[in-house]
C-alpha cells in the first residue's frame, strides 16, 4: 500500500511543477517480490488517480492486473528493470525543456555538480511511443550507466533506487535541460572534467540521503483510498483549477463504466 501511495503521490508532483498536462507520461516501481511493479493506467489523470487505479505487471510476461489498462510505455518500463537491476522506479515526463533538447537529438553533458548524479543525458534514437523499438532504445542508453535519457522527439525518463530519487532526477532533468539551453545561447555549455565529475559524485553519494521506503515522499498530495468520491470531487477541483463540471464528468463516467463491468 505504501508503494502505490507514493506513486499516486509523485503523479501529483508531476502536475505541481509542469512536468505532465494530467494524462501524458508514466509512473512506475519495482514491488518489494522483486517480479512485479506497478505502473499507471492508460489515460487516467493524476489528480483522479486513486491507489486502487494502479495496474499491476509481470515483469518477465507483461502481464497485467488490475481495473484499467497499463499505461502505453509499459514495455519501456520493463526493459528498464531488466537492463538495470538497481533501478527501482522510473518516472517518464514530457517536460517543455527536456523535449525541447530531445526534438534537437542533443546529449546535456555534465556541467555542474548536482548533474554528476545522473550522468549525460544522451538521446536516444527515435522509435514510434509504446514500441519495442523505444524499449530497446531507450534501455540500452540506460544499460551504460546513465540514470536519465530523453526520448528523441518525446520526452524523458528518469530512473532511481526508489520514487524519490527518480522524481529528484525526474525535475533535475528538466532543470539542466533549461540550463544547457540557454548556455547555448552564451556560445556552449563547458562541461566538467572527470576528476571534477568524480569528486562531485563522491560529494553527492555523502551529502544524499538513502533512500527510504516508507515516508511519505510528497506531502501535498491528497491521499484517496478506492473509487473517487463526491468530496474528493470539490478538493481537487480547488486544488488542481479543474473545473468542477469537468470533475463531475469524470465522476459519471467512473460510475457507468463500473456499472458496464458488473453486467
Amino acid at each position: 500500500m505504501i508503494l502505490a501511495q507514493q506513486i499516486v503521490e509523485a503523479g501529483w508532483r508531476l502536475v505541481e511543477t509542469d512536468l505532465t498536462d494530467g494524462t501524458s507520461g508514466n509512473i512506475s516501481a519495482r514491488c518489494p517480490d522483486g517480479v512485479t511493479a506497478l505502473i499507471t493506467p492508460s489515460g487516467r489523470d493524476y489528480r483522479l488517480l486513486t491507489e486502487r487505479d494502479l495496474v499491476r505487471v509481470d515483469l518477465e510476461s507483461g502481464r497485467a492486473e488490475g481495473r484499467w489498462k497499463p499505461s502505453s510505455e509499459w514495455r519501456l518500463h520493463l526493459a528498464i528493470y531488466h537492463a538495470r537491476p538497481d533501478i527501482n522506479a522510473i518516472i517518464h515526463h514530457h517536460g517543455t525543456w527536456a523535449t525541447a533538447v530531445a526534438v534537437a537529438k542533443k546529449t546535456i553533458p555534465v556541467f555542474i555538480g548536482e548533474a554528476a548524479d545522473i550522468g549525460p543525458i544522451p538521446t536516444a534514437s527515435y522509435a514510434p511511443s509504446g514500441s519495442q523499438e523505444l524499449a530497446e532504445a531507450v534501455s540500452q542508453e540506460l544499460a551504460k550507466g546513465t540514470n536519465a535519457v530523453l526520448l528523441a522527439n518525446h520526452g524523458a525518463v528518469a530512473a532511481g533506487r526508489d520514487l524519490g530519487e527518480a522524481m529528484r532526477r525526474a525535475l533535475e532533468v528538466e532543470r539542466l535541460a533549461k540550463i544547457y539551453i540557454g548556455s547555448q545561447l552564451l556560445g556552449g555549455p563547458h562541461a566538467l572534467n572527470e576528476a571534477e565529475v568524480a569528486r562531485s559524485q563522491k560529494f553527492l553519494e555523502a551529502y544524499r540521503v538513502a533512500p527510504v521506503e516508507s515516508r511519505k515522499l510528497f506531502p501535498s498530495a491528497p491521499r484517496i483510498f478506492g473509487p473517487v468520491g463526491f468530496q474528493d470531487l470539490v478538493q481537487y477541483s480547488l486544488r488542481s483549477g479543474v473545473t468542477f463540471a469537468s470533475l463531475v464528468h469524470a465522476f459519471i463516467l467512473q460510475k457507468l463504466h463500473r456499472q458496464d463491468l458488473r453486467t
